[in-house]
């Protein structure tokens, strides 16, 4: 039974994130599986994407259930949520920073590959992602963006966006690799 500071917390919906990363984790091994060539003969890109989609998937699963122990330990809900949307929007900046650089390495070594509509998009989401630390570092600390589980969520929306888009890439890349054969 969990305790009493669970009732401000919404467990179907970030049960409902788990399961769904989860899925997205195993779709991840579909690409891994339809690629053609073994991963000595992937590009940076592909295997920086490839990180990315896991990784992105499993810290869906890892955020989904971090509420619960905090919750489970009687943390009132301003420290529960507090530190969630700390730990979350932190991973959205150091996250960004570290797909930018990746990014910005492929291009300096002329490796980068793009996938039409899927790249812009990843460019954009970029931006959101950065946005959306800031703002769930701001409802940590209380200021302009409510402390709460609302914030939460809607982080763990987008990091599940951010895996579904970078599925989408390999999803591109087959089908261009399709039409160039």
């Amino acid at each position: 039974m969990v305790s009493h500071s669970c009732v401000g917390m919404n467990e179907t919906i970030l049960n409902t994130f788990a399961e769904v990363a989860v899925t997205l984790a195993g779709f991840s091994g579909v690409a891994v599986v339809f690629r053609l060539r073994g991963a000595q003969s992937w590009s940076p890109t592909e295997l920086r994407f490839l990180w990315l989609l896991i990784g992105d998937s499993f810290l869906v699963l890892f955020f989904a259930l971090v509420p619960f122990p905090l919750a489970i330990a009687n943390w009132s809900d301003d420290a529960l949520w507090g530190i969630c949307n700390a730990l979350l929007g932190s991973w959205f900046i150091v996250g960004d920073v570290l797909a930018l650089r990746g990014e910005r390495r492929d291009r300096i070594a002329q490796q980068l590959i793009t996938v039409p509509v899927i790249t812009p998009i990843l460019y954009v989401m970029s931006i959101g992602a950065l946005a959306m630390g800031i703002a769930l570092w701001l409802s940590a600390l209380d200021l302009l963006v409510a402390r709460g589980q609302a914030a939460y969520v809607l982080g763990l929306i987008a990091l599940l966006a951010f895996a579904a888009v970078e599925f989408l890439f390999f999803i591109g890349l087959l089908s261009r690799q399709g039409r160039d054969q």
